[in-house]
């Protein structure tokens, strides 16, 4: 990936974003997105080598979309400025926990879980973590998590118990459960940005099992 080149079209492109201007340059865009498809498909290779769930997947059916959904958004430039993917058995329209890629201007980012599950999903981990208060309480002190992210990211917690939880596990408050670290690709290198990212991936590990097996308990 050339992270030179990827990194001024996306400069140019936070300042000129618009239909016009993609449009000339979309043979740039194009070169790019190759270039990226076949990272993603070495960040696979990497990620399958501990965790088989996303072997084989197709590269493609982990990248979004470059345009923005500007329906509900003050922010009505048409296109993101940023390359991202999610990881996943079932790509990154996935239910299950994904492992996130962005590469952009300045932080980049790798992350993982499950953003905003759905109120199924959610009430099937908040039952899980109310069985099970102590291996939920473990999560929250992952060493690994931790050291690697800072622990669960915690902008998406509740002040209180949910209803219908009077108490147990802080796990419970949480509305989404996801990790997060954001690094200059820049800085790392092509090289060095795809040995962060497979690593970064690795530790997530603990996350991503509690959760598989919270969302596949009761069947």
């Amino acid at each position: 990936m050339n992270l030179e080149k990827l990194t001024q079209f996306l400069v140019e492109l936070e300042f000129s974003n618009s239909k016009a201007w993609f449009d000339q340059n979309r043979p740039r865009y194009l070169e790019l997105r190759l270039e990226f498809i076949q990272f993603v498909t070495e960040i696979i290779a990497g990620v399958s080598s501990f965790d088989a769930s996303v072997k084989g997947i197709n590269a493609k059916d982990c990248l979004f979309r470059i345009n923005r959904d500007v329906r509900f958004s003050n922010n009505k430039n048409p296109y993101k400025t940023n390359f991202s993917a999610a990881l996943s058995a079932g790509g990154r329209h996935s239910n299950m926990p994904i492992y996130y890629v962005q590469l952009g201007i300045e932080n980049s980012i790798t992350a993982g879980g499950i953003y905003a599950p759905p109120n199924d999903q959610l009430a099937l981990i908040r039952r899980f973590v109310e069985r099970h208060p102590a291996r939920a309480d473990a999560l929250l002190k992952n060493k690994t998590l931790l050291e690697a992210f800072g622990g669960l990211d915690k902008d998406a917690v509740l002040s209180r118990f949910p209803k219908g939880f009077p108490d147990g596990s802080e796990l419970l408050k949480f509305k989404s459960f996801t990790v997060s670290s954001s690094f200059d690709a820049l800085e790392l290198g092509s090289e060095g940005v795809l040995e962060r990212i497979v690593t970064k991936c690795a530790k997530m590990q603990a996350l991503h099992k509690y959760l598989r097996e919270a969302l596949t308990y009761d069947s």
